[in-house]
This record gives structure tokens, C-alpha cells and sequence, in this order.
């Protein structure tokens, strides 16, 4: 069959999940509020909102790492005036534009207008949030040593502990927060081997001024609990929650353990097998609330931990016996006890019997023996072992071994209070804790979806500002994930663009309208989703 070319053609269009996060950028007034912070340039046909927006568009409709001045392929076919300004050709979605923007929006308080643009969705959605989640990662780059190219930009470099083991390679510090609704509200890159604690009070610092500790609640892991930083939450009047790290106030941790084995934990009344010990302690003057837990997952990994791993430890120090014998019982008996004392931890039953065995030495002489001679031999004696798995001793190591400690200063109540800075139940601390995976899928977002590395920048200042606008895709994905779960939808923004990659939509200039290119079905579906976000659907380009 041979392939017929047509001449011609007329076609203005583009994917339709890239067209509904410009779209979402555009009518929640992001790009406004972006351009607004810029004196207008009339020899600049890109402006640094538009330039933004371009570079979400790119990100949701493609999947493949560009260069800069390839961000426009997505745009080839696109009525790039309508989406970027009536300036906008082609030409002008080139890299020297989108470098310049880049420049332009390094020079503005990035962190400060990623919590600005986080407020006006908010306003826009109704959302509203008095929890934070903290957290640092880092994230590698395929680049020779870089200094900073302008003052105060963050630079990579190794640390020793990439999160993709890769300490061969440079690696950016990245300090996120995140609301209870999921959605990230801040983010600030830091040298590759900046300390957690200096990130972490660049956060309280930050939030301090934007929200009212006294009516907010962080939560972050064991790093945020250490003498000054809960020193500053509380002269903030921030309420926290932590994993209690082991050395926290003179290894409170332990005192809280011990106290756990030799008491009666409550059980949950929000998780079936899940067990609760509620006290208070005092660290360096203050007094704390500590909430250690188990869970019925703890004791079953401990469990099948102590199965595989003790099976190896006891075979390490029981298989000698199989090939050695003793001159005497005393012997065997007393290498046995050590043997037994080492593995006292264990959860495997020793079952061991004592055989005496015959040695032979041999005839005494040299040479052939003789007629009826019986070569003398000398009794010794061999300990038989059997390993047997105790289920039981097992689970009550596990109950030890799988308790965790949080440490809070919220106060403790019967029933929660509307806001749980003035009042949280156990169960709520800790189910509050456990929410901690907002901030990590906002990670694995910004680096498996997002793509730290999907634009090839050289400058560290660019890269800042590139880590800028993948906070601001980050952000717009978790507001659509909230906002169609509310609504009863079971998809979320990444679920969007790999369902509806093949939808296009199609731009008709003479009647000044669009249709979509692709099946019935997934146009409807589509159209849903849309008016489920508050999106104009007669509006999608222009």
C-alpha cells in the first residue's frame, strides 16, 4: 500500500493534556501573577509567565530530555500566539528566549513566589491547610564540577549519600514543604552538601513569616528533632511531630523502649493490631510528649527478619559442631554452653544430643600389622544440632524489636480538636505522622516525572530557576490530584496525560473555535475532568 501525502494542509493543534495544564496555569492567573513581578519589556515578545508556561506544557506533553532551544517542538503544530502572547512566533520559543527567562526569574525570590502562586490556587480552589510536611532530598546530575555563576546560587556537589547511590556524581539539596492536602507550597535548592538542619530552619524561617505557628503544625522526620530547631518551634509556637531520633534528649528514646517492654501498650482505635504508649518526658528543661507505636506490619517483617536472618547467624555458629569432636564430654558440654550464650537472642530452638564416637589412631608402629592386631582407638565425642523456628519467641522479639518512637509537642486531648495544633488523640499523631508520603510523592514526581534532568542547563542560576518551575508543575499535579479526588474522579494528573496523549486539540482560526482529534469516548471523558477543575472548557487555548 503506498503512502499518499497530502499538500497543504491546514492543521493548528496540540496534546490535549498539555493544553489543560496551560490552561490551568492561565485562568487560576499564574501567569498573571508571574508576569506582574517584571517591568514590561516591549522588545521581548516572551514574557518570563509565558516562557513558564511553555515549560509545564512541554513537560506534561512529552516524555524525552531536550535542550532549550527544543522545548518548542511540542509547539510546532500549536497556535503559539493564542497560547503565548499575540507576539509569540514560532522563533521567538527559542532557547536564547527561554535562558533569558530563566536569568530574569533567578533574579526574583523563587521561594517566595512558589508559596504566591501556591496561595492563589488555593484561593482559587477553596483549599486550606494549618499542617506542613518538611523534607529534604537530593537528586544527581551529569555534569563536570560547577561554581556558581551568580552569587547566591546553590551549586552541586557530592555529599557521600546521593539517594540514587550515585557519590560518584554532583548532586543538588532540595528542601520541600508540602500542606495536608498534598500540594507543595515551597521549595529552596541548596549546595549538594548543605546540612539538613541549616534546610530545615530555611523553612521554619520561612513559613514563620507566612503562616501563624501558633495555629500550624509541621511535620518532618527524625532531622528537625534536635535541641535547637525544637528550641525554635517553640519559641515560634509551631506544633511539631517527629521521628525521635536515638539520641535526642539524652537517648529519651531508650527510657521511652524500655518503658514499652515493661509496661501494657493500648491498642489503636483507628488501626486493628496496631498498639499505642502515650507519655510524657522531660528533654533539656521541657517537657515532651512521646507516642511510641507497633504495628501489625512491624511484627510481621520482624518476624520473617528473624526467620531469614537468624537462620543464617545460628547456622554461622552451630555448623562447626557437624565436623568437630571433643577429647572429652566436659568439652562438648562447655563449647555447646558458649555456642547456646551467643545465640541467645535467637529465635530458633536448639535441639542437641551428645554422641560418643570411636577414633581410631592408628597401630602404634610402622609397617604392615599384625596377624589379629586391632589399631587402638580413642573415644570422643560429637554434638548433634537441629535448628527449629519458635513462632512465638519470635513475635515477642518482634514486639521489642518493631517498636518506633514520635516525639510532639501537641497537646493531648480525648478527642481532637478542629485544629490538632490545640489538641490530637495518639491515633491522630501518629496517622498525622504517617502522612509524611505527600512529600515523598511530591519527590518521586519532581524526579521520575517532572524530571529534574528533562532540560539540559548549563549555569547553576538557570537550574535554580528550572527547579523553580518543576516545583510550580509539582504543585499544579497535586492540586489536580486533590481536587478530582474530591470530586469523586479516579485519576490523577499523570493518569491525565498518559490517558489523553493521543487526544488532540485542534485550533480553527477562520471560525475561532476548537474540536478534539481522537475518539468520541476519550473526548467526553476528557471534557469531564476539565469542568471537574474549574477550567473553561471553551477556553483551553485562548
Amino acid at each position: 500500500m503506498a503512502l499518499r501525502r497530502q499538500e497543504d494542509r491546514e492543521y493548528v493543534g496540540i496534546q490535549a493534556p498539555a493544553a489543560l495544564a496551560m490552561a490551568l496555569f492561565e485562568q487560576t492567573g499564574l501567569r498573571e501573577l508571574i508576569d506582574s513581578r517584571f517591568a514590561i519589556d516591549t522588545r521581548q515578545k516572551l514574557t518570563p509567565g509565558n516562557a513558564v508556561k511553555a515549560l509545564l506544557g512541554n513537560m506534561i506533553g512529552t516524555m524525552r530530555k531536550n535542550s532549550l532551544y527544543n522545548v518548542s517542538n511540542p509547539y510546532l503544530s500549536a497556535p503559539v500566539d493564542l497560547l503565548f502572547g499575540e507576539k509569540v512566533d514560532l522563533p521567538a520559543l527559542g532557547g536564547r528566549a527561554f535562558s533569558r527567562n530563566l536569568d530574569r526569574l533567578f533574579e526574583k525570590d523563587l521561594p517566595g513566589l512558589t508559596y504566591e502562586c501556591y496561595s492563589v490556587l488555593c484561593d482559587f480552589y477553596g483549599l486550606t491547610s494549618n499542617v506542613f510536611n518538611i523534607d529534604s532530598t537530593n537528586f544527581t546530575i551529569n555534569a563536570a564540577y560547577k561554581d556558581a555563576d551568580i552569587i547566591g546560587a546553590a551549586v552541586p556537589e557530592r555529599c557521600g549519600h546521593a539517594k540514587d547511590g550515585r557519590n560518584d556524581k554532583l548532586v543538588y539539596s532540595l528542601l520541600s514543604v508540602t500542606d495536608e492536602n498534598s500540594v507543595l507550597c515551597y521549595e529552596c535548592p541548596y549546595d549538594g552538601a548543605t546540612a539538613d538542619s541549616v534546610m530545615d530552619k530555611g523553612a521554619l524561617e520561612f513559613l514563620s513569616g507566612k503562616v501563624d505557628p501558633r495555629e500550624s503544625t509541621v511535620i518532618a522526620d527524625c532531622k528537625i528533632a534536635t535541641g535547637p530547631l525544637v528550641d525554635m518551634m517553640q519559641s515560634e509556637g509551631f506544633g511539631f511531630i517527629a521521628k525521635c531520633p536515638d539520641r535526642f534528649g539524652q537517648n529519651a528514646r531508650d527510657r521511652i523502649v524500655y518503658s514499652v517492654k515493661n509496661g501494657i501498650m493500648d491498642p489503636s482505635l483507628v488501626r486493628d493490631g496496631w498498639e499505642l504508649y502515650d507519655t510524657d518526658a522531660e528533654v533539656d528543661g521541657r517537657m515532651l510528649r512521646f507516642i511510641a507505636y507497633r504495628t501489625t506490619d512491624d511484627i510481621s517483617a520482624g518476624i520473617e527478619y528473624l526467620r531469614d536472618q537468624g537462620m543464617k547467624e545460628s547456622k554461622a555458629i552451630f555448623d562447626r559442631f557437624s565436623s568437630r569432636t571433643f577429647n572429652c564430654e566436659i568439652d562438648a558440654k562447655r563449647a555447646l554452653d558458649d555456642a547456646l550464650a551467643i545465640n541467645g537472642e535467637s529465635a530458633y530452638d536448639v535441639i542437641w544430643s551428645m554422641d560418643s564416637v570411636e577414633i581410631s589412631r592408628g597401630y602404634g608402629h610402622r609397617g604392615r600389622p599384625r596377624k589379629d592386631e586391632k589399631p587402638m582407638t580413642k573415644t570422643e565425642f560429637r554434638v548433634n544440632i537441629q535448628l527449629e523456628f519458635n513462632e512465638e519467641r519470635a513475635k515477642a522479639l518482634s514486639q521489642d524489636r518493631g517498636v518506633r518512637v514520635l516525639v510532639t509537642n501537641l497537646p493531648r486531648t480525648d478527642d481532637d480538636a478542629d485544629n490538632i495544633r490545640h489538641g490530637a488523640t495518639a491515633d491522630t499523631v501518629l496517622l498525622s505522622y504517617l502522612g509524611q508520603y505527600r512529600i515523598e510523592h511530591a519527590f518521586r514526581l519532581m524526579k521520575d516525572g517532572m524530571h529534574m534532568s528533562r532540560v539540559y542547563i548549563h549555569r547553576p542560576s538557570r537550574e535554580n530557576a528550572m527547579m523553580f518551575i518543576i516545583s510550580l508543575g509539582t504543585m499544579l499535579t497535586g492540586v489536580m490530584d486533590h481536587v478530582l479526588k474530591e470530586k469523586g474522579f479516579n485519576i490523577t494528573a499523570t493518569g491525565i496525560s498518559d490517558r489523553f496523549m493521543t487526544l488532540i486539540l485542534e485550533h480553527d482560526r477562520l471560525n475561532d473555535c476548537e474540536s478534539f482529534r481522537g475518539p468520541s469516548a476519550l473526548t467526553d471523558e476528557f471534557l469531564e475532568y476539565v469542568e471537574a477543575l474549574g477550567i473553561d472548557p471553551d477556553h483551553l487555548i485562548h
